[in-house]
């Protein structure tokens, strides 16, 4: 099992419930943490609640120019990355008829986009062995009628990251999806959920942590997992 004790994390969409969890859990193990989102308020108030060595910038992920400073910037205050965690991400349930373009090019941007943004300037600094571990879902298998754009977002997800181990594997750096169910975080908004039947945020990180904790010589490719509460 891997210690983060002074090892560089870079963590996208850290301030959403996810991303705080992980952040609390990486810190206590001496982790220094290089952390972006959309939110300046939020990530402003947990930089301050952590209060290790972290490094946080507000990021528009879609936006490369944004991103590559980020990541140069992460990389002279925090040294060579060992991990990446990308919980930056969106959905927009609709129907396809009724769907607007542009909402189709923010859930592909935000998703997919700055998934392979953060991947692609994590690569330029990265420690051997170092790992990447980008977040996919439940509903990249598994069609869902209110949410087609999200389920094909993230299917986009994995097969990047099946591609990105192809070309990164060498390197000594491993690439995994995590793909959780329903969790009950922010991330519905006011739909109608029945929340008894999601995981807990702390569910869901405590297997991005299992992930990230692994030994470098075992490559998970990916894992799909739900709550119980299901079944």
């Amino acid at each position: 099992m891997i210690n983060y004790n002074n090892k560089n994390v870079v963590i996208t969409g850290a301030s959403g419930g996810m991303g705080r969890i992980l952040c609390r859990e990486l810190i206590k193990q001496g982790a220094k943490l290089s952390i972006c989102s959309n939110n300046a308020e939020q990530l402003e108030e947990l930089k301050q609640e952590l209060k290790g060595s972290v490094f946080a910038k507000v990021v528009d992920i879609t936006n490369e120019a944004d991103v590559a400073t980020f990541f140069e910037e992460a990389y002279a205050q925090n040294g060579d990355f060992y991990a990446l965690a990308n919980l930056a991400g969106l959905s927009i349930p609709g129907q396809i008829p009724q769907t607007e373009e542009s909402a189709y090019d923010l859930m592909m941007d935000v998703n997919v986009k700055g998934t392979f943004l953060a991947c692609k300037y994590f690569a330029a600094h990265a420690a051997e062995p170092s790992i990447i571990v980008n977040i996919g879902s439940m509903a990249a298998r598994n069609a869902n009628g209110n949410a087609p754009l999200y389920c094909t977002a993230k299917a986009a997800v994995n097969m990047l990251s099946k591609g990105l181990l192809l070309q990164l594997g060498s390197k000594k750096i491993r690439v995994t999806t995590v793909n959780p169910g329903g969790a009950d975080t922010q991330f519905w908004g006011d739909r109608a959920v029945d929340r008894t039947k999601l995981m807990q945020p702390e569910d869901v990180v405590d297997i991005i942590l299992f992930v990230l904790t692994s030994n470098p010589n075992v490559q998970i490719h990916d894992i799909f997992f739900e709550s119980s509460a299901r079944f």
